[in-house]
């Protein structure tokens, strides 16, 4: 699997050529912009999505995302598009309800709570239904529109994916997309099965220092090429066969309700409404 020592000079330089190595193209801006690329084909393609198991709290409402309490790698750019939250509730005998998907727990936007469930505000706990996301100066929360509530016999967890940022290479022999441990209990790895994907990071890199010299051609040609990269991999991710249409409210709130109970019917959750 080709390094970092070899993205950042000999792949970069049959694109850039061997000119200006010491003026424009010196070593850290090869690093740099390789890392950018990283980064950049990450977000753009979702294929560097890792997971958190958040503890929630009885009764607290938000989140904060950018906190190593919630996500230990502190590694987090944004909710995933492609793998959803799920809410996990694990009751005093043991038994586990999962909430998860466009019906039983969307993604809601704080207008739309506002317009569509004018009291959500209020709410001092019940069964979330709904998760949102929050931004407040330095923090980024993950909102419930209603605060879990359970008893101490219990526990509730939010399972959530995330897009990821690629750990920033460094050493010579460092390869794209490996995990450090930076905190207890998070994961190690390489994810090899993304080496086909490196060059488009040599090609980003290449797109930004190309117009170091101005060069605009080149910059579209990089440019295209990286793209080129981001469009084949969504490609090969894409499912097979059709897609279906869902409506974006769910129209099932009373059959879901009764989703929610144990299997004995001892003890219910209502649903929301």
């Amino acid at each position: 699997m080709p390094a970092f020592s070899h993205l950042f000079s000999s792949a970069l330089t049959q694109e850039l050529g061997d000119g200006d190595s010491t003026r424009l193209f010196t070593t850290g801006r090869r690093q740099d912009a390789v890392n950018r690329g990283l980064l950049e084909f990450a977000d753009l393609t979702e294929c560097f999505l890792r997971q958190s198991t958040i503890a929630l709290v009885s009764g607290t409402r938000e989140y904060n995302l950018l906190s190593t309490t919630n996500i230990p790698g502190n590694d987090y750019l944004r909710l995933s598009g492609k793998s959803l939250p799920e809410y996990v509730f694990t009751n005093d005998t043991g038994k586990i309800t999962r909430l998860t998907g466009l019906d039983d727990f969307p993604f809601r936007s704080i207008g739309w709570l506002n317009q569509n469930d004018p009291g959500w505000r209020d709410s001092t706990g019940d069964v979330p239904s709904a998760y949102y996301e929050r931004f407040d100066g330095g923090r980024r929360f993950f909102g419930l529109d209603r605060p879990a509530v359970f008893d101490s016999s219990e526990t509730a967890n939010i399972v959530l994916p995330y897009v990821a940022r690629p750990q920033t290479m460094s050493d010579d022999t460092h390869v794209p997309f490996f995990i450090a441990s930076t905190a207890a209990g998070a994961s190690t790895g390489i994810r090899t099965d993304l080496e086909p994907y490196h060059q488009a990071a040599v090609h980003y890199a290449a797109y930004e220092l190309e117009k170091l010299r101005l060069n605009t051609e080149a910059v579209q040609t990089q440019w295209q090429l990286f793209t080129n990269y981001v469009q084949r991999f969504m490609s090969a991710g894409r499912p097979k066969g059709g897609t279906q249409l869902r409506f974006g409210r769910s129209y099932f709130a009373d059959a879901r309700a009764k989703r929610w109970t144990d299997n004995d019917g001892a003890k219910a959750y209502p649903w929301p409404t």
